[in-house]
């Protein structure tokens, strides 16, 4: 009680005496950086269990077949940085890796970003330099997106390189109506050798292209425009809205006016054509009550090929290799090669895909644990891509991950011609 009685009284005389202004403390705010500095290294290993009979594998190795499996590494550093001043900010983003594989041993090096931006108002900013362009609303694929980098839906947040702009945005936001915020984005994109842009035309060119965003009736919109030189003119519609607090709905639209398009039939005769294209996506994402979540999405692309027209590739691809094996002359594998580039330089060649993707959060209560299953259908000759993987974040700024990629299907279908039978891959991330 004595105790107690002394400490109440010192409190009081104390208190008084702060009032009297004896004990004044002023707490100085945290001092905020200007700069901020991260990055990520990452080790990772895939083993390649291949098809030997596959149209892939045997375009790849006719020269000098490795057999039945190859191993990869890959080692990655990527280093990020900002600086802010006033209404001045500029990024950079690096990267770096070595890949060790089969008839492979090379060093990567690139500027992922490194542009500058001033905010002199809180409705405009104003951009200069080599930045990431994400646009489109689709997980696995993104139809709109005519700038984008292919992404992969299964680690959609890895780093993708930017491209060379001159970017605008303004937003402005709206407290009444059904109308909560508008932004408009232009950009201005030259081609710049050894810079970036070099698949947009040639050097020298400029490309423009626009972006109409609005937040209206709680619903994402984006109206989206590109052109340029050698480019077809594009129009791009996406949209996104949560039906409820674990319900999304989501689509795209694009159209592209006098695309190039390349057919080749069984014999091996090419033929180069102009087309207007029409692809489309729509998903839904759906979170259930034991942290399951569920994305489905189709995908039709415009610039694909048909059941029939992919039958022909495969029949080509085949022939030359008989002829090959005949003649030994390699400048048929290597036309076969070249010819088949625009088939092989799409992600998904195919018209109509389906993607399903399934994940844990925590299974069994399992910390840091969290398991999921991934497939990408082509929907015309029914091969499909099924990717079972995990991954476990308990240690701090470590990620732990595995996945195998398993593609199933008959001869002739694109997911049965995959070069591998089974790929699995293992890789540990570090962020600082």
């Amino acid at each position: 009680m004595v105790l107690r009685t002394g400490l109440l009284a010192l409190l009081v005389v104390l208190g008084g005496t702060a009032a009297a202004g004896e004990y004044d403390f002023s707490i100085p705010q945290a001092e905020t950086k200007p700069y901020t500095i991260g990055g990520r290294l990452e080790g990772r290993y895939i083993y390649h269990r291949l098809d030997e009979d596959s149209a892939r594998y045997r375009l790849n190795y006719y020269r000098d077949a490795p057999g039945s499996d190859t191993h990869e590494w890959r080692a990655l550093l990527e280093l990020s940085g900002s600086y802010r001043q006033g209404i001045f900010q500029a990024n950079l983003l690096t990267h770096h890796q070595f890949v060790d594989a089969y008839e492979t041993d090379e060093w990567d090096n690139e500027i992922y970003e490194g542009y500058a931006s001033l905010t002199p108002t809180a409705q405009l900013t104003l951009d200069a330099g080599k930045k990431q362009i994400l646009w489109g609303k689709g997980y696995a694929w993104n139809p709109a997106g005519f700038l984008n980098r292919p992404k992969d839906p299964d680690d959609p947040a890895l780093n993708l390189e930017g491209r060379p702009l001159l970017g605008l945005d303004l937003i402005r936001s709206f407290t009444a109506g059904r109308l909560a915020n508008i932004g408009l984005t232009g950009l201005l994109l030259p081609v710049i050798e050894d810079w970036g842009n070099e698949d947009l035309g040639e050097e020298g060119d400029l490309n423009a292209a626009i972006k109409l965003y609005l937040l209206w009736y709680d619903t994402d919109l984006d109206f989206i425009y590109f052109d340029g030189q050698e480019q077809p003119r594009s129009f791009g519609f996406d949209f996104a809205k949560n039906l409820a607090e674990n319900i999304e709905v989501h689509g795209e639209l694009a159209f592209r006016e006098d695309v190039p398009h390349v057919l080749l039939d069984a014999a091996g005769s090419v033929r180069h054509t102009r087309e207007d294209q029409i692809s489309w996506l729509a998903g839904v994402r759906y979170l259930n009550a034991i942290d399951t979540t569920f994305i489905v999405e189709y995908y039709h692309n415009g610039g694909g090929y048909d059941r029939s027209e992919v039958e022909d590739f495969f029949a080509y691809q085949e022939a030359a290799f008989d002829r090959w094996q005949a003649s030994g002359d390699p400048s048929v594998m290597q036309r076969a090669d070249q010819v088949t580039r625009p088939y092989y330089q799409q992600r998904n060649y195919g018209e109509d895909y389906g993607y399903l993707k399934i994940s844990q959060k925590e299974p069994l209560d399992i910390l840091y644990f969290n398991p999921w299953v991934a497939a990408v259908v082509n929907l015309q000759d029914f091969s499909f891509n099924l990717q079972p993987g995990m991954t476990w974040t308990g240690v701090t700024n470590f990620e732990f991950n595995f996945r195998v990629a398993i593609p199933v299907g008959p001869s002739n279908t694109e997911f049965g011609e995959k070069p591998d039978a089974m790929r699995p891959e293992i890789w540990v991330r570090y962020y600082f």
